[in-house]
C-alpha cells in the first residue's frame, strides 16, 4: 500500500480527483440521459457534445497559458466555474432549448483543465509507480462517481435540485482547494497555441493519433448510459444499475495497475481483448437483463482499460523531449478535434437512422481499441531502437 502513497503529492491528487468525480457525476455519468429526459433528440445530443468538445479543443492551449501565469489550481477553478454553470442549466432543463448556445459554451470551457491530470502526473509520479498510481486514481474516481450517482438519482427522482446543485458546487470548489496544495506554474517560453498546432500538424508522433482514436471510447462511455436508459425505460432501475456497476469496478482496477508496471505490453493486450468482447456484446444483445449485465461488465473493465492505456500514454509523454504540459494539451486538442468530426458524423447519421446509431458507436469503439493497442506497441518499440 505504501507504493500508492510514496509521495505526499499523490494524496492531494487522489483527493482532488475524488472531489471532481463526485461533482462531475451529474454531467459525466447522467449528462446524455438528463438531456434526453428534457426532450432533446439523440441527433441533437450528439451535436451538442461535438460542439462542446470542439470548444474544449480550441481552449486546451489556454491551460498552458493560464497555468503558466496563475498556476494549475486557478486554471482548474476557472474550469470548474463553467462546470457549475453547466450543472445548473442541466438541472433546470426547462430552459435548455432557449439557452442551448450558452450551455454548449459553458460545457466547452469545462474542459479548460483537462490536461491538468496528465501534467500533474508527468511532474510528480515516478515511472515505476505510474500503473499503481493510475489504478488508485481510478479507484478514487469510481468511489466519488458511485456515491454521487446515488445522490443524483435521489435528487432527480425526489426533485431536490437545489440541494443537489449546492453539493455539486461545493465539491467542484473542494477540488481546487486540494490541488492548491501541489500547485505550480507551468513553464511556458513559447506561444502555446502556435506550438500546439505546429505539433499537431507537423509532428509524426503516434502520440496524437492515440489520443484522437480515444474519441470513440469517450463517445461510447458518454452514450452507453443513454443506451441503457432507452432499453430500460425506468430511471430508478437505471440509476441502481449505474451505482452497482461502478462499485464492482474497484476490484480489477487494483490488479491491472500492478500488472501494468510489470509488463505494459501484455497488460494492454489483455485489456484490449476483454474490451472488444464486452463492446461486441452491445452489438447483438437486445434483452434488458443482458444489456444491464453487460453494462456492469463494461463499466468494470472500462476503468481497467483506461488505467492500462493511460499508463502507456503518460509513459510516452515522459519519454518525449517536448514540454510535458504542452504535450498534455496537444493530446486533449487531438482528442477534441477528432470528437468534433466523429460527433458531427454520428449526429447526421442519427437524424436518418435514429437509435440504430448506437450500433455505429459500438463498432467504431472496437476499431479504435485494436488500432490504439497496435499504435502503442509501435511507438514503444520505436523508442527502444
Amino acid at each position: 500500500m505504501k507504493q500508492y502513497f510514496s509521495k505526499p503529492e499523490y494524496k492531494y491528487m487522489y483527493l482532488g480527483n475524488i472531489s471532481y468525480s463526485f461533482a462531475n457525476a451529474l454531467i459525466g455519468t447522467f449528462g446524455t440521459v438528463m438531456l434526453y429526459k428534457s426532450g432533446i433528440p439523440i441527433w441533437l445530443i450528439l451535436l451538442i457534445y461535438g460542439l462542446r468538445f470542439g470548444i474544449t479543443g480550441l481552449c486546451s492551449p489556454l491551460f498552458v497559458s493560464i497555468s503558466s501565469r496563475v498556476g494549475i489550481a486557478k486554471c482548474i477553478l476557472i474550469s470548474n466555474i463553467f462546470s457549475i454553470v453547466s450543472a445548473y442549466m442541466m438541472l433546470d432543463g426547462t430552459n435548455l432549448y432557449k439557452n442551448i448556445i450558452v450551455f454548449i459554451i459553458a460545457m466547452g470551457f469545462m474542459g479548460l483543465s483537462n490536461p491538468s491530470t496528465d501534467a500533474l502526473s508527468s511532474k510528480y509520479v515516478e515511472s515505476e509507480n505510474r500503473g499503481k498510481f493510475n489504478s488508485f486514481l481510478n479507484i478514487t474516481k469510481i468511489l466519488g462517481t458511485a456515491i454521487a450517482s446515488g445522490l443524483v438519482a435521489w435528487g432527480v427522482i425526489s426533485n431536490n435540485n437545489i440541494i443537489l446543485f449546492i453539493i455539486i458546487a461545493l465539491f467542484f470548489l473542494l477540488q481546487y482547494i486540494f490541488i492548491r496544495k501541489i500547485d505550480y506554474k507551468v513553464e511556458n517560453k513559447v506561444n502555446a497555441f502556435k506550438e500546439s498546432m505546429n505539433y499537431i500538424f507537423k509532428s509524426k508522433s503516434k502520440y496524437k493519433m492515440i489520443y484522437a482514436l480515444r474519441t470513440n471510447h469517450i463517445i461510447e462511455r458518454q452514450f452507453i448510459p443513454l443506451y441503457l436508459y432507452i432499453v430500460l425505460k425506468d430511471f430508478s432501475l437505471f440509476s441502481t444499475i449505474m451505482v452497482v456497476s461502478l462499485l464492482f469496478q474497484m476490484i480489477t482496477v487494483i490488479l491491472v495497475g500492478k500488472y501494468s508496471d510489470r509488463n505494459r505490453f501484455k497488460a494492454n493486450d489483455l485489456v484490449t481483448a476483454i474490451k472488444i468482447i464486452i463492446t461486441g456484446v452491445f452489438l447483438f444483445a437486445r434483452n434488458k437483463i443482458a444489456v444491464a449485465f453487460n453494462k456492469t461488465l463494461s463499466d468494470n473493465f472500462e476503468k481497467v482499460y483506461d488505467t492500462a492505456i493511460t499508463t502507456s500514454i503518460q509513459n510516452i509523454i515522459k519519454e518525449q523531449k517536448e514540454n510535458n504540459e504542452l504535450l498534455a494539451a496537444v493530446g486533449q486538442m487531438s482528442l477534441c478535434f477528432a470528437e468534433v468530426v466523429v460527433f458531427s458524423f454520428l449526429a447526421l447519421l442519427s437524424s436518418f437512422i435514429g437509435e440504430k446509431v448506437f450500433m455505429i458507436i459500438f463498432g467504431l469503439s472496437i476499431i479504435s481499441t485494436l488500432w490504439i493497442n497496435h499504435s502503442i506497441k509501435r511507438e514503444s518499440i520505436k523508442k527502444c531502437e
